[in-house]
């Protein structure tokens, strides 16, 4: 199921294009493996192919799109100029690394206590998203209007920070801590598995992106991922 939305007043993006997927519950659309998804039972055993294309391919005329993924990086497209750019999402500092050492684009869920703007593990950088810490940035102007998460090749790894109810249980053993499985995403997130559509997901997402303005920014799956 995907939820489109056209203009976001999400605080964090900011007034850009925005999309949340799910299945038939919320974690529907995610990966078993992802270690802040508390749903494993009702997950995504594999990635959906058809989806994955028409996703690498939302991408408005002179606009920028980017995602994130907690599917096995190795099970990743490597991105591609003109395409949406997807972001491994790491669960801990190993597979942050490996990923990025793979010369992926790499986000890492940070325990709550991470709260540096930067930090040096190993040699890489781990730059904190400005938007946690500066309430003028938003995702619409962050890096002067070439978002850090949509840019391709970089040479540091993205980190954001845990937080909500549930950010004690980030980095820990127990499952569980996904932001958007609480707070105001929580309720747009299962909104999408109410929603229904008489087209596939690739389909309507697709069409969508058709009818968005030159230049649209999108960020895709505020919540959601792309498991069939």
């Amino acid at each position: 199921m995907l939820k489109l939305i056209n203009s976001s007043t999400n605080r964090k993006t900011g007034n850009i294009a925005t999309t949340y997927r799910s299945g038939a519950t919320m974690y529907g659309s995610c990966p078993k493996s992802c270690a802040l998804n508390p749903n494993t039972k009702e997950s995504a055993k594999g990635i959906d192919k058809k989806y994955l294309t028409a996703l690498l391919n939302a991408v408005v005329k002179n606009g920028l799109s980017w995602t994130y993924s907690h599917f096995d990086f190795k099970k990743l497209p490597r991105n591609k100029k003109n395409k949406t750019v997807i972001n491994y999402s790491a669960d801990t500092l190993i597979q942050a690394l490996n990923s990025f050492n793979d010369k992926r684009d790499t986000v890492y869920t940070a325990p709550e206590t991470m709260t540096d703007k930067v930090d040096n593990i190993q040699g890489v950088r781990f730059v904190r998203c400005p938007a946690e810490y500066n309430e003028k940035i938003k995702c619409q102007n962050c890096g002067s209007g070439k978002p850090l998460c949509a840019r391709m090749n970089r040479d540091y790894i993205i980190k954001f920070v845990a937080h909500g109810s549930q950010k004690t249980k980030v980095g820990k053993k127990e499952k569980g801590g996904c932001y958007a499985g609480q707070g105001f995403t929580r309720f747009a997130w299962q909104d999408t598995t109410k929603r229904k559509q008489d087209r596939s997901d690739h389909e309507k997402l697709t069409a969508w992106v058709k009818t968005l303005p030159y230049g649209t920014f999108i960020r895709h799956h505020v919540a959601g991922d792309i498991g069939k």
